[in-house]
């Protein structure tokens, strides 16, 4: 490649050597160029001197330069066309940068390699896991399905056995009858009234109908029967997503169903001395002491006991991926809120948990579904006052209200009436106070939506209400158990020689005579908590017409039931005409009451609809939206 660039050099410059010699050639030369300036030195001289001193002699003028001669530019041969000579391509190694393309190349496609089989191994691993959740599922369904399947042919094999016997006996003994009827015919005259004596004494009773259910379970068992069926029932059907919302009521009914009944049970029926036992003073107690009638003293209990348990929940997720933080309180006023309702809260429980002592959960419940009428009498009293704004008053609704709130009041009436006509003086009039107490509870239960729509509700959660009203709804109810001296029901002044106790003295007896009373005390504690998360759960999943559906079905089904079935009973069902009225108070108490839920989920359908007519034409949030829903399922909030 050398050579070849030198000899493309040499080419040039033999090109170019006549052209420079013709130019030499022309130039003139140094003799010419002397002469030519020896001529110029005489007229040139005075002038070069004058200029030196800066004058030009008198009469001088500078003399006229003789023409120059003229030179010309001698004229160039034209240059000879050089062209560059054609290289030969250099030689170019790609092998290695070859080399080094496909070693990347393999490295990224095994990498992708390994991210493909890591999402497939992560997808696969998902899926089984998915499948052993759903299995398992699956077979606790299938185990519940037939456990209750086994036990309810046993109870059916059990019904045919009494059964057959019962025909049996009564086939025998109408045998008998009719011997004996023919072997005395004639002799003793007519025998139809003898007859109908003994087949009168060898008839099946109807009350034992009832003998396979008490040979089944037992007595401190038979309330709870619906409620954990219930609880069985919700639970498996939430599996099932065709049924899954049906399932939520349905746990909504066992779980609301099942503390209503627990509470009734603790306070008034179930046994804490029973009958036949001989008491400290030497007199054996006739009838059964029941019950721990300590309202005030048992909701600070649960108070204490839901805080406990969310501590020790608290505890258990902190170092976990579910930890829980409660809703930080920025400013005194919401931290006075927090108070204000937390003992407004705890005096309605409280006095709810007081009133169960007294009166059966029919009327608890029929008492506390008047709580629409209170609230807008509440609401529209402090409109009046300029604390809260007016509530639209609707005729229709507000008829059905008071139809709904007379009928509840029949009911009532018709239950003590028939108590004192039975000759229970002292029912009558410890019903008449726990249907004041009741009516208190519902006032402050009023107060308490009232108070919320005054202050603002600070939107805390069942988990943020433990932590922050539970200390101070007890340091509120504390000195009310234990210095407030109230009636006691019952056997309770035969067995504590006094007919007034506070809360903290029948605590105190109700340790000292049954530990285990106690013990069921403590764990409806943590009933509660469990009981508000389940509720809070649901309802928040749940449409606000299915919440108020489900919250006005198990009102009603809780009242029919307490009526229909005899253990949820805590006094006896008068007679007639008593009882007459009490189920038509209780129907047309349900129509009317479920028919204004109907008009008010109707009503907030159409304010929705609106309302999104309104935002397409005008952006804007929907914050008044919520909170309805908030006051419209309030009522279903906190525990019993």
């Amino acid at each position: 490649m050398a050579d070849a660039m030198a000899d493309a050099l040499n080419q040039a410059m033999t090109s170019l050597a006549p052209a420079l010699g013709g130019l030499v050639t022309n130039m003139p030369s140094m003799g010419e160029a002397t002469a030519m300036l020896a001529t110029l030195a005489p007229t040139v001289a005075p002038v070069i001197a004058n200029l030196m001193s800066g004058t030009l002699p008198k009469g001088m003028e500078m003399p006229t330069m003789p023409p120059m001669p003229k030179f010309e530019m001698p004229t160039l041969p034209p240059m000879p066309k050089f062209e560059m000579p054609t290289l030969p391509p250099m030689p170019v190694d790609t092998s290695a940068a070859e080399n080094a393309v496909n070693g990347a190349v393999e490295q990224i496609k095994g990498k992708h390699d390994e991210a493909t089989q890591a999402a497939n191994d992560l997808v696969n691993h998902v899926t089984n896991k998915g499948n052993e959740a759903a299995q398992a599922a699956n077979d606790l369904a299938n185990h519940v399905t037939g456990k209750a399947n086994e036990a309810a042919q046993k109870a059916n094999d059990m019904v045919n056995q009494v059964t057959g016997q019962g025909n049996e006996a009564a086939q025998a003994a109408s045998g008998a009858v009719v011997q004996v009827t023919d072997s005395q015919k004639g002799a003793t005259g007519p025998t139809g009234e003898r007859d109908q004596e003994a087949k009168a004494h060898f008839a099946i009773d109807p009350t034992n109908t009832f003998m396979m259910w008490n040979a089944v379970f037992s007595d401190a068992f038979k309330p709870f029967i619906i409620p954990v069926i219930g609880l069985i029932a919700g639970v498996v059907m939430m599996q099932f997503p065709e049924v899954a919302t049906t399932g939520k009521l349905v746990l909504y009914f066992g779980s609301q169903s099942f503390m209503n009944i627990y509470m009734g049970w603790v306070m008034r029926t179930s046994v804490t001395v029973p009958k036949g036992t001989k008491l400290d003073s030497g007199k054996v107690l006739e009838v059964d002491l029941t019950g721990c009638p300590a309202g005030f003293a048992l909701t600070a209990m649960q108070q204490v006991i839901s805080f406990v348990v969310f501590c020790i929940f608290f505890a258990a997720v902190y170092y976990t991926p579910y930890r829980y933080t409660p809703k930080q309180l920025n400013s005194a006023f919401e931290v006075f809120c927090v108070i204000i309702f937390g003992c407004v809260f705890a005096l309605n429980i409280a006095l709810n948990n007081f009133s169960l002592g007294y009166i059966s959960i029919a009327v608890n419940l029929i008492i506390r579904s008047c709580l629409p009428l209170s609230t807008l009498v509440s609401q529209q009293g402090l409109a009046m006052c300029g604390l809260y704004p007016f509530k639209a008053c609707r005729a229709k609704e507000i008829i059905l209200m008071i139809i709904g709130v007379i009928c509840a009041g029949v009911f009532t009436l018709a239950r003590i009436w028939g108590s004192a006509a039975s000759g229970k003086e002292s029912d009558s009039s410890n019903q008449i106070l726990g249907v004041i107490i009741c009516i208190a509870s519902l006032l402050c239960g009023s107060l308490n939506l009232a108070l919320a729509g005054v202050l603002g509700e600070c939107k805390l959660n069942v988990y943020d209400t433990v932590a922050y009203m539970a200390i101070p709804a007890t340091v509120f109810l504390a000195p009310i158990a234990y210095f407030l001296q109230k009636p006691v029901p019952g056997q309770w002044p035969e067995v504590l020689h006094s007919a007034h106790m506070s809360d903290w003295q029948i605590l105190k007896a109700t340790w000292h005579l049954n530990k285990t009373t106690m013990s069921f005390l403590f764990l409806s504690g943590v009933f509660s908590f469990l009981y508000n998360i389940i509720q809070f759960s649901i309802v928040h999943t749940l449409s606000p017409s299915a919440t108020a559906f489900g919250g006005n079905f198990n009102k009603a089904a809780l009242i029919f039931l307490t009526l229909l079935l005899p253990f949820l009973r805590v006094h006896e069902l008068p007679g007639p005409p008593y009882i007459q009225v009490i189920w038509a108070a209780v129907i047309i108490n349900i129509c009317a009451f479920s028919y204004y839920s109907y008009l008010q989920i109707e009503a907030k359908k159409q304010k929705e609809a609106e309302a999104k007519a309104m935002l397409k034409e005008v952006p804007g949030d929907d914050d008044d939206d919520e909170d309805e829903e908030d006051e419209g399922s309030s009522d279903e909030g906190g525990c019993c």
